[in-house]
């Protein structure tokens, strides 16, 4: 689908994906084509940027390709989303250039609009979450938006505005009804879990602020399940918990601070620096169990980062269809028995969280479970069986609607440009 002349159009830029909804000179909203290596038809694109030596940087699935037909010889930049609300986080040293954060999310932009097929100047309506990561005060949710519009205007796009996630999400449920309903709207991300409640409808005027009833969400997602799947599976099978002989003939545990960067796939390219290395090598020559030390060594050395969480995701995947199966990952010459009992127990803490969140919410604005008509879960980790459980625990299973779980809060952007730019 091309964009229409002065385009407008709806982005959801998000920590792991991002989607754009379009609108034809009909006024008809599809999805933007972002192809992948492989997915010629794909709508979303990873949010990542690659940087390589005398190229021009490359993002989303072409990025990856990049980055793995290179061997890792450049820098992967991803998450970017993440920090916006962080003031520590200024600057980054990439192939001895400094970039601000701001022109990281711009140089994104850019590359994923003109894969869109949109020009600088087209109007966008940006998704933004309800609480962006890391943010804990009001002072940092501003932080996150000015930043959001500068990376914007950077890229072209200064008269864009903003709107929650869900909200658009909202829409996209509404564009499908006959009658008036009250909503509880569930985007579980990458980065963030939000939750909106929404009156919706044909006799509710879409945009309308009134029909907003209550808004809530915070910094737990799908990357977070992701990080307990390695922490709790693949982790000790590489070393965690062991222990080694050091050089005075000590037994002395293997430091738990080098699991801590295989949570993030692109943080491992942090251990292949020399002093690490050479700490895994004293490590694997006297090491209580070897061969564990020496998987680890391999996943270091060969950058294999990315297709361990592609491996640690395709598990949940799996785990959402499946009360068991194997975590497989021949690179490393590892397979693991994984049971969806044991990983919804390694999300406890995070479901608990998300649990809180909702019922406070609820209970600030109100509503009690019983007015709610629906509830419409999108987002990713909205396919999570015991996500879902959750949400039918507490408003029923019959009041669970889903469908486009990735792609609904991009439609409902569009559906929102539709109205704000006429």
């Amino acid at each position: 689908m091309k964009p229409a002349a002065n385009a407008i159009a709806g982005i959801d830029f998000g920590t792991t994906n991002t989607a754009i909804g379009l609108i034809d000179a009909q006024g008809r909203i599809d999805l933007a084509a972002l192809p992948n290596p492989g997915r010629p038809d794909s709508a979303t694109w990873r949010t990542v940027l690659f940087y390589e030596e005398g190229e021009k940087p490359t993002a989303g699935g072409p990025a990856i390709a990049r980055f793995l037909e290179s061997g890792g010889d450049g820098r992967l930049v991803q998450s970017i989303k993440s920090h916006l609300a962080s003031d520590i986080f200024k600057r980054t040293i990439i192939l001895g250039r400094s970039y601000a954060l701001e022109s990281l999310i711009a140089e994104y932009l850019r590359l994923v609009c003109k894969a869109a097929g949109l020009q600088p100047g087209a109007r966008l309506v940006v998704g933004r979450p309800v609480r962006y990561w890391g943010a804990q005060t009001d002072a940092d949710e501003a932080l996150a938006l000015q930043r959001m519009h500068a990376a914007l205007s950077e890229a072209g796009h200064g008269d864009s505005v903003f709107e929650y996630e869900p909200v658009a999400a909202a829409l996209s449920y509404a564009a499908k009804l006959d009658h008036d309903e009250l909503i509880l709207v569930a985007d579980f991300g990458g980065g963030t879990s939000d939750f909106s409640l929404v009156r919706v409808g044909p006799s509710v005027a879409q945009g309308d602020p009134k029909a907003i009833l209550g808004t809530s969400g915070l910094g737990i997602g799908g990357d977070s399940f992701d990080a307990r799947v390695i922490d709790a599976s693949v982790a000790p099978e590489l070393g965690l918990g062991t222990s080694y002989r050091d050089e005075f003939g000590r037994s002395t545990p293997v430091p738990s601070a080098l699991f801590g960067k295989l949570r993030r796939w692109h943080y491992l390219s942090f251990l292949k620096e020399p002093r690490t290395l050479h700490l895994l090598d004293s490590i694997a020559q006297g090491s209580d169990e070897p061969e564990k030390i020496t998987r680890l060594i391999s996943l270091v050395q060969d950058e294999l980062g990315l297709p361990l969480h592609r491996a640690v995701e395709r598990t949940k995947v799996l785990l959402s269809s499946s009360e068991r199966c194997d975590f497989e990952f021949p690179d490393i010459d590892l397979r693991l028995p994984v049971l969806r009992k044991d990983f919804e127990s390694w999300i406890g803490e995070e479901l608990d969280a998300i649990d809180q969140t909702l019922a406070s919410m609820m209970s600030k604005v109100g509503i009690s479970v019983g007015e709610v008509d629906a509830v419409f879960a999108t987002g990713g980790s909205s396919l999570v069986p015991i996500v879902r459980r959750r949400l039918a625990a507490r408003f029923g299973e019959g009041k669970l609607r889903g469908g486009e779980e990735l792609t609904s809060v991009a439609w409902g952007l569009a559906a929102r440009a539709q109205q704000w730019f006429g």
